[in-house]
């Protein structure tokens, strides 16, 4: 009769064993997905953010790249600080996501195209060429976050004639 209650007290012994080895590795298993979730979701939030910027980017850029730079009605509406060689701007305030937005518009002095004349070829100097260039800073001073689109354009191009 003994044996039988030792064997019954062995057996629960160890069913309690395997139910408490079956609950640390649930426990274990789900820690670690919840830090594979965890990181899934940051990693989407700043791929969504950076495709934020990349279009903000891209919309300055096009709004720059297409501006006379000589009209007085555009150096208004956009922040310019002179227009002159180097034109440096801030646009006017951070956007939703905290995102500071510069504008760097420098005339190009060394642009050349060939063209063919009578019986020789001939380099003519470009004028009016610029290179538009927009950043984008963000996040902490730590560690902050830029990116840049850029373009290069014939001011001529965009005139009205």
């Amino acid at each position: 009769m003994k044996l039988t209650v030792q064997k019954k007290s062995g057996l629960r012994a160890f069913i309690l064993l395997e139910v408490i080895l079956a609950l640390a590795l649930f426990s274990m298993i789900s820690v670690g997905i919840t830090g594979a979730l965890k990181q899934i979701g940051e990693s989407a939030f700043r791929s969504g953010e950076e495709l934020r910027v990349q279009r903000k980017l891209e919309s300055w850029l096009t709004r720059y790249s297409k501006a006379d730079f000589n009209d007085q009605e555009f150096r208004s509406a956009l922040p310019l600080e002179e227009v002159a060689g180097e034109i440096f701007g801030e646009v006017p305030e951070p956007d939703e996501m905290g995102v500071n937005y510069y504008a760097i518009v420098e005339e190009l002095e060394e642009m050349y195209t060939v063209r063919d004349t009578e019986d020789k070829q001939a380099e003519i100097k470009l004028t009016n060429m610029y290179r538009v260039r927009i950043e984008a800073i963000w996040g902490d001073r730590d560690q902050p976050r830029e990116r840049i689109a850029e373009t290069i354009r014939y001011a001529s191009l965009y005139q009205n004639r």
